[in-house]
């Protein structure tokens, strides 16, 4: 008798590996780091049974994770969080996350999808790979001219990953940054007013990264301009070759 139910539970397991679950019956929605005992849904009321039902037809929540997120209280027909869940680690990099997992009833064996949407929370600030970023930029470069500045990474996505950077006030560079709907914002360097090295050879700058939570999240790095021009005044040489701007000598008579 066990054995022959353990064989029915193994092959609702095949079914649940092998289902397709953009056909979820039933779709919650939770944030993340929600505490234990979190309230995500009534079974008992989306899966049109009793309490009493639930207990006597031996509810089981089957899911393929290592972990037991959530757990059904049978007495209130609640499904419950278990265990912290980590957006960033269940889902990285993906715009939308989604545990999935099945409702088995027995007496008779009814299965019942669910789907749970995991809702991110902004609870990462933008970071920069590097401390500090140099450029090296000639002052004969025209005004105009964009230059590439590195992105900043975000491991919250969606709404709350990097839409804009704001520059410290300078009076050489603007910023151009190209914003995305889902995806995070770039940005890049643009000259604005010619650069003499003479008067000033090193621009010191701070490029910040802002995500769009509320409130939002910031994170910098230093960009360190060195005007790398070493050929603007030629007074004997053209860019290193040998062109004499005085009168050739004289040979002198005795």
């Amino acid at each position: 008798m066990g054995s022959g139910r353990n064989n029915e539970i193994l092959c609702w397991l095949l079914v649940l590996i092998l289902s397709d679950w953009s056909a979820a019956q039933i779709s919650y929605s939770v944030s993340e780091e929600a505490d234990k005992g979190t309230v995500v849904g009534n079974l008992a009321k989306d899966l049109n049974v009793s309490f009493r039902d639930l207990q006597t037809r031996n509810l089981n929540l089957v899911s393929g994770y290592s972990k037991k997120y959530f757990e059904a209280n049978v007495k209130t027909g609640d499904l419950c969080v278990n265990e912290r869940i980590d957006r960033e680690e269940l889902c990285p990099n993906t715009i939308k996350c989604t545990l999935n997992l099945e409702a088995i009833l027995s007496n008779p064996m009814i299965l019942h999808r669910i789907e749970v949407v995991i809702v991110d929370l902004n609870d990462n600030a933008p970071t920069f790979v590097e401390k500090s970023h140099s450029l090296n930029i000639s002052e004969f470069s025209p005004m105009g001219e964009h230059f590439l500045l590195p992105l900043a990474l975000d491991a919250d996505t969606g709404s709350n990953s990097v839409k804009s950077y704001r520059l410290s006030p300078n009076e050489y560079f603007s910023l151009d940054v190209q914003s995305g709907v889902e995806q995070s914002a770039s940005a890049e360097l643009v000259l604005v007013k010619a650069l003499d090295r003479e008067k000033q050879a090193v621009v010191k700058l701070a490029l910040t990264a802002v995500d769009g939570g509320k409130p939002p999240k910031t994170g910098s790095v230093q960009i360190h301009h060195q005007n790398n021009s070493r050929c603007r005044w030629r007074p004997y040489y053209l860019c290193g070759s040998f062109f004499s701007q005085t009168p050739p000598l004289r040979a002198k008579h005795q």
